[in-house]
């Protein structure tokens, strides 16, 4: 005999009548003939299946483009619904009661560590925060670099020319002949468009 758990109905669960009847038998037979019949023009997931590796054939989820199975399910934006948003049984919180704690916590802690310091420790602490900028290691390191390379770019800038090669000077000298060159041909080609041409005598002249 099956056992049963202490506190359920003994009594055998009945089927409604209506369910077993064969005029219900019959609507769902064909709501899930005509729904197969259909399925073909409906959306597909389209996801890589773990289990064939091969497309997913389900369909999504309402409003998604991927079927319940595949992140279709997921809960998506912001608020008490949203993903990996904590959700407040009497609406988000409107102070920063932890962050305040938070904040306290750690100045009753410095305070005790610095209590704690013996004078040495301590005049040594003061000096190091005279000669550091607030502010966190990484943004220190960041304008650190950013004076290196400022100096460094000083360094070039400041530096003297250095003196020509003899093959530069050649160079300098043969450039100079082309532009003398070149104006010299220019000018002659103003003159000879400002001279007025000759006039050649006409047929009836």
């Amino acid at each position: 005999m099956k056992r049963r758990l202490p506190g359920t109905n003994d009594r055998p669960r009945q089927p409604h009548p209506w369910s077993s009847s064969a005029e219900f038998r019959a609507i769902a037979n064909a709501a899930l003939r005509r729904f197969n019949s259909e399925r073909h023009l409906h959306p597909i997931c389209g996801a890589t299946a773990k289990s064939t590796g091969e497309p997913c054939r389900q369909m999504p989820a309402k409003g998604r483009t991927r079927c319940k199975l595949h992140g279709g399910a997921t809960p998506r934006g912001d608020g008490p619904a949203g993903w990996h948003t904590p959700g407040f049984p009497a609406g988000l919180p409107t102070g920063k009661p932890r962050s305040d704690a938070y904040k306290a916590w750690k100045r009753r802690e410095k305070r005790a560590r610095l209590a704690a310091m013996t004078p040495e420790k301590l005049a040594r602490h003061e000096d190091w925060h005279r000669t550091h900028k607030a502010g966190d290691a990484a943004q220190r390191a960041h304008a650190r670099r950013n004076r290196d390379a400022r100096r460094w770019l000083d360094t070039i800038m400041n530096e003297p020319p250095l003196s020509p090669t003899p093959a530069q000077i050649e160079l300098n000298e043969l450039r100079a002949k082309l532009h003398a060159h070149i104006a010299r041909l220019d000018a002659e080609g103003a003159a000879d468009a400002d001279e007025e041409p000759p006039t050649t005598p006409g047929l009836f002249d």
